[in-house]
């Protein structure tokens, strides 16, 4: 018997990762601040809001507990959202020899998500670090070799992945 195997989206934050994995079963958001630092007494709610702080223990670990969960949770969901990690100085995902797509704003798209940041409780200093890489990384996701979600206007990764008709499992049905 085959091994499942899902596919694994490198999004940008403000992509509609977190709300995806709400609403479906078959979507995992596998946040990575819970094996980039220590966070063993900190509630999932928490971590937008700890995005970008000083003061967090960083977890010799990572990536390579990261890349582990990644490729566990490839058997369990049919799609595994993960951080676009183009703040860091090697792509571990290439590294590791992960199978990935990435999922970036246009320019015009990304001009609104300074709200949805600050919406959903991200600092000030994490936004202003994210406008001042996002022209780096929409360079480095568009010469991108593999395959590429780029979204449009107000478009989500969730817009985008009915429109390319990925099945998504609804967690609630009436």
């Amino acid at each position: 018997m085959k091994e499942k195997k899902g596919v694994i989206i490198s999004a940008f934050g403000g992509t509609g990762k977190t709300t995806l994995a709400q609403k479906y079963k078959n979507v995992i958001d596998l946040e990575s601040s819970p094996y980039k630092y220590h966070y063993e007494n900190v509630d999932n709610a928490d971590y937008e809001k700890l995005k970008g702080t000083k003061d967090r223990i960083r977890n010799s670990d990572y990536p390579k507990n990261y890349i582990d969960a990644i490729n566990k949770a490839v058997k369990e969901y049919d799609i595994v959202l993960v951080r676009y990690n183009g703040d860091e100085k090697v792509d571990f995902y290439d590294l590791y020899n992960l199978d990935y797509m990435v999922c970036y704003p246009t320019k015009s798209a990304y001009k609104k998500y300074t709200k949805r940041f600050k919406d959903r409780g991200n600092s000030n200093e994490w936004i202003e670090k994210n406008q001042r890489y996002y022209e780096i990384a929409y360079e480095r996701c568009k010469n991108f070799k593999g395959k590429k979600i780029l979204l449009h206007d107000n478009e989500t990764l969730e817009d985008a992945l009915i429109k390319r008709n990925y099945t998504l499992v609804p967690k609630f049905q009436d």
